[in-house]
């Protein structure tokens, strides 16, 4: 089986899609050998190709737009998206995407008119025209499932893995301006659901009762960083948090590795990599008892309610200052990590693809071309009721943890 695999939102802002892709292309060849990856590549992609070996790109095909794929579909025996969208759509190949959230259908304050449009318009309708899907967890196969009518049999639920760090080495920014305090850690760009508004107002009120650690953030302020120092400065933290912006992967690594605990305070995940991470990295975890955190941290995590300030900030203060608590979670990540393989990774696309194959019938091409293709036109920009009430029963649903895992009231 060759599987054309199609890049075109390869880039180094999309998060954690990214690193998924890119992971699982480095492991690819090692596990899959008999199913080459074919990769339909465009120029803007080459620096994050350049950091994969080789073999990973043996079959590789450069395009302008993402439409010339067609061109060369004699070529490969699958279409496989991994950003979440299937594009072009629909295929006359079986077709498997990754659908990795529907953020917007929990939480649609946070985007626009025309982000909500544009969502409508590529998730529901490649979920709807792809003849597999592969989930990165169970809360994201029952967003497919429950939200756009998808059938269980056509998802496959495929975790994450880490990717592997790179020997650690001190950030440059920090050398430059070393602190005494110990610190945890919160690697997310500015974006909404990352909640570093309640973050940071919950670090004042920490500090206030004796908080002994600083907070440590990175990635992509977005261009408010403007934003951001007049935030900080307004609780009075600037001595209590650096933000070192977008760093390497071996300084990543460092901060990891020195850390008193990764502290993850969002509000919204179909996965969380940053919490594999942590685990490979003998780091204490502290997050949110929401959405899928839980399911890939279980109980190697301290939870807390993150749409709460006092919690997050109980939080703060009892992973920082809890040492036996820190090493318990730091054993009970040392053994959560063994479910995440990249054999296990390889082998649930592979059973997607296999399942793509089955599916795709002549009927199906027919249905999608005749009916599901015309019907996509019909645009909108507005949940509906009922997909209001599911997200709300499906937030509901995860909000709570286990009886046995850590967890401030």
């Amino acid at each position: 089986m060759r599987i054309g695999i199609g890049l075109n939102l390869l880039a180094p802002d999309n998060g954690g899609v990214t690193n998924y892709t890119l992971t699982l292309l480095r492991n690819w060849a090692t596990h899959a050998p008999g199913h080459p990856m074919v990769l339909f590549s465009f120029a803007h992609n080459e620096p994050l190709l350049a950091t994969l070996p080789p073999e990973a790109r043996q079959h590789e095909i450069r395009l302008q737009t993402q439409e010339e794929a067609l061109d060369h579909f004699d070529k490969i025996d699958v279409y496989f998206c991994p950003f979440g969208t299937l594009w072009p759509r629909p295929v006359r190949k079986p077709s498997v995407l990754t659908f990795h959230d529907m953020q917007e259908r929990f939480y649609p304050e946070f985007f626009t008119e025309k982000e909500m449009h544009e969502r409508f318009f590529h998730y529901d309708w490649s979920l709807r025209m792809a003849d597999a899907v592969v989930t990165i967890s169970d809360f994201t196969r029952a967003m497919a499932t429950e939200l756009v009518g998808v059938p269980r049999s056509s998802c496959t639920v495929v975790h994450h893995i880490p990717d592997e760090l790179p020997p650690p080495e001190c950030p440059s920014a920090w050398s430059a301006t070393p602190r005494t305090r110990p610190f945890v850690f919160f690697p997310a760009n500015l974006w909404r659901h990352k909640n570093h508004a309640r973050l940071l107002r919950a670090m004042a009120a920490a500090c206030a009762r004796g908080l002994e650690v600083d907070l440590v953030c990175t990635g992509s302020l977005l261009g408010r960083e403007s934003e951001w120092r007049q935030s900080v400065a307004a609780l009075g933290l600037e001595d209590r948090i650096v933000h070192l912006g977008k760093v390497r992967r071996p300084e990543i690594s460092w901060l990891y590795q020195h850390a008193r605990a990764l502290f993850f305070p969002s509000l919204f995940e179909g996965f969380g990599i940053p919490l594999l991470e942590a685990m490979q990295s003998g780091c204490a975890i502290a997050c949110g008892r929401n959405t899928s955190q839980p399911e890939v941290a279980q109980s190697a995590a301290l939870y807390f309610d993150a749409e709460n300030v006092e919690s997050i900030a109980a939080a703060l203060l009892r992973i920082s200052s809890d040492a036996p608590l820190r090493a318990r979670l730091c054993r009970a990540g040392a053994e959560r990590i063994k479910a995440f393989s990249a054999e296990a990774q390889v082998r649930g696309h592979l059973a997607a693809f296999a399942a793509a194959c089955r599916r795709h019938t002549r009927l199906r091409r027919w249905w999608n071309e005749r009916w599901r293709l015309p019907e996509s036109h019909h645009m909108r920009q507005h949940l509906t009721d009922r997909e209001r009430h599911v997200a709300a029963a499906l937030l509901r649903s995860r909000a709570h943890v286990p009886a046995h895992f850590e967890s401030i009231p």
